[in-house]
């Protein structure tokens, strides 16, 4: 179906049948006429819902841009009723009353100086605690207490819901036995 034309190509195919090899037969309710006739109201509506569809839009969109202002004027004489109401308490409980009806705090927002000296009040001593696995140049006396103090670290992890790495097991020929022995934990002979 055509943008331009709401006819479906095979109607117009089946008029122009109508017109030329079957323009002298009559069909009970169906010939030339009433398919002209029907292809006009077709045409004449589909010309009437694209009208109206432009002018809706163009009416969601002036619609879109009152709300705007509405919004933006509002604010303003919220602002503008907050500041009389300050030296009026007669006034000021029904500012206060519109401003959280309105879901804007009746309160004006805190001075610069205010929220960074709260703000530097919450900061604490402590530094930030180390993630992650020690470090591989420590030496083994050094990771078996770092192995110690990431079990203590590790139960406060877990409780903020972060899972614990495990140990880090130190491997070198201190941890290697004497002898090698075999699955059944015999000595294996040297093959000499």
């Amino acid at each position: 179906m055509d943008v331009a034309d709401p006819i479906p190509p095979s109607v117009l195919a089946l008029l122009d049948l109508f017109a030329t090899e079957l323009k002298d037969v009559s069909f009970p309710g169906v010939d030339k006429a009433i398919l002209e006739q029907v292809i006009t109201e077709v045409r004449t509506h589909t010309e009437a819902v694209a009208k109206a569809e432009a002018a809706l839009e163009s009416a969601r969109a002036a619609l879109r841009e009152s709300e705007e202002t509405l919004s933006t004027k509002s604010t303003k004489a919220l602002a503008y009723a907050r500041v009389f109401a300050e030296d009026r308490p007669e006034v000021l409980p029904k500012v206060e009353s519109v401003a959280r009806i309105a879901g804007t705090s009746s309160a004006p927002p805190a001075p610069a100086r205010e929220r960074d000296r709260d703000r530097d009040r919450d900061v604490s001593a402590d530094p930030p605690k180390r993630r992650g696995r020690p470090s591989r140049n420590k030496p083994a006396a050094d990771a078996s207490s770092a192995d110690t103090s990431s079990a203590d670290t590790s139960s406060s992890d877990v409780s903020e819901g972060t899972p614990a790495a495990p140990p880090v097991m130190e491997l070198g020929p201190a941890s290697m036995p004497a002898e090698p022995e075999d699955l059944n934990g015999a000595a294996v002979e040297a093959a000499s």
